[in-house]
């Protein structure tokens, strides 16, 4: 089992690495989609990218590893 933290370039990115005629290749994809720099809570500045998470099981994940980040701390963890 990997988890990986992912970074697309936007959304179309995303569809189209994480699936094939609508059915993710994945069994555990978790969107986030925009995230926000929360530093000033009265005006958050989006983050630039689409981001999603993957928990890899029984899957590949070499197709992912070049949209992989390594946040200090991610936004959403898998339990």
């Amino acid at each position: 089992m990997i988890d990986y933290y992912l970074k697309f370039a936007d959304e179309a990115e995303a569809q189209a690495t994480l699936y094939q005629d609508d059915q993710p290749l994945y069994q555990n994809i978790d969107t986030l989609g925009i995230i926000y720099n929360m530093a000033d809570p009265e005006n958050p500045v989006p983050e630039p990218g689409w981001h999603v998470n993957v928990r890899v099981v029984d899957e590949d994940g070499t197709p992912l590893e070049p949209f992989q980040v390594f946040p200090t701390t991610p936004r959403r963890v898998w339990a």
